[in-house]
């Protein structure tokens, strides 16, 4: 136990003398050239800019802070980061509620994909429109946690309405709902966002249902989100990295589409056994297949963090590149004048947070988390079904 506990003190030390010695490393940038990066690079989104850099340095002063209260166990066993109290200084001035909204802003596909009278095009789009919305999510902070109850009202510029609300605590659940204004299409789901936090990286994954569901047809695609690393929490250069798979279903019209999001390279029979020349590794790569029951009908290929295109292609193989980040429109939505008082942006944490006021946002943010144990713990001595 003695030998354990000393290999936990050394790892914090060590972590804090890095710690100690940060400095500003080489700035990166995208090549507006060439949208895919160095073959031979790690690939993932890289907070190295001037003004990432001197918020990391201020942010890992306070992280080491409440590390220490914590315990050097964080490096070798790891913590799921959905059951402790994090500091207000990891945090954006805004709820999870909200910060889902950001995710679908290239919500131009879906009204694509509502137009199309091929499914099968139709799913080509919904794809497109996922995969769009991963590079949405690398914000150098994270969103607070929604409180039960809690919800979010917006509206996009072409009128899609968007209806946010926390529906479980524990597990945390998010559940939204998307409306076209002309009926076509539906956009539904609810989020489960699991993560945990081991030595130096984040690793963590939306769980939970993703549905669009058409006016045309009655039909539906459901797909899952893949899941994602950041790297360089207390120390180095901080980089977000997805992958994993993404499964899209058509039920009704037998269609489906699998996705993998930076695979890696397997080496094949003739590889392991002669040492044949080594497959190249494309960081953030997104390759995928869409199928008609057992037949391969497209193949598709891009980066989720600059396009993404289909080989055939939609509309008679005349729509290939459905998405690229360089000439997409971003459409943000903007929250409605008039919200239900459970709405996210009356929190007290999030409002002193947004005012600049980190000690108040902290002092707020125990206090709303001690109310909602408080309020669970009642719901239990009650006899409610659930211990939401």
């Amino acid at each position: 136990m003695a030998k354990v506990c000393d290999s936990q003190r050394e790892a914090a030390d060590e972590a804090a003398e890095v710690l100690s010695n940060l400095h500003v490393d080489d700035v990166h940038s995208l090549n507006d050239k060439d949208p895919e990066p160095d073959a031979h690079g790690q690939g993932g989104y890289r907070f190295d800019t001037p003004e990432h850099q001197q918020q990391l340095r201020e942010q890992r002063t306070q992280l080491w802070n409440w590390l220490k209260g914590v315990g050097a166990h964080m490096f070798k066993e790891g913590i799921n980061l959905t059951k402790i109290s994090l500091p207000v200084c990891l945090f954006e001035p805004r709820s999870f509620l909200e910060r889902l909204t950001t995710n679908w802003e290239y919500n131009s596909l879906l009204v694509a994909a509502a137009a199309c009278a091929d499914p099968a095009d139709r799913l080509r789009y919904v794809v497109a429109f996922a995969v769009s919305g991963l590079c949405r999510q690398v914000s150098f902070h994270k969103p607070f946690n929604p409180i039960l109850g809690e919800t979010y009202q917006a509206v996009y510029p072409n009128g899609i309405e968007v209806y946010c609300e926390q529906i479980s605590h524990h597990p945390p659940i998010s559940s939204w709902q998307v409306y076209e204004p002309e009926g076509k299409f539906v956009f539904f789901g609810n989020g489960n966002w699991v993560a945990g936090i081991k030595g130096n990286s984040v690793k963590g994954r939306q769980t939970g249902t993703n549905c669009v569901t058409f006016a045309s047809d009655g039909a539906s695609v459901e797909y899952e989100l893949p899941g994602l690393q950041v790297k360089g929490v207390l120390w180095g250069t901080r980089v977000l990295k997805y992958s994993g798979q993404m499964v899209f279903k058509d039920v009704k019209n037998g269609l489906t589409a699998t996705i993998d999001v930076d695979p890696q390279p397997q080496a094949g029979f003739l590889t392991g056994w002669f040492r044949a020349k080594k497959a190249v590794h494309k960081p953030d790569q997104v390759v995928g297949k869409l199928c008609r029951g057992d037949t391969v009908i497209d193949t598709c290929h891009g980066n989720w963090l600059h396009y993404f295109e289909w080989d055939k292609g939609a509309n008679g193989g005349r729509a290939k590149r459905l998405w690229d980040i360089r000439t997409a429109s971003v459409t943000p939505a903007v929250a409605v004048a008039d919200p239900l008082p459970s709405d996210c942006r009356n929190r007290e944490d999030v409002v002193f947070l947004k005012a600049k006021d980190q000690p108040k946002s902290q002092e707020w943010k125990l206090t709303l988390e001690e109310r909602q144990r408080r309020d669970r713990k009642l719901r239990k001595e009650g006899g409610g079904v659930n211990e939401h």
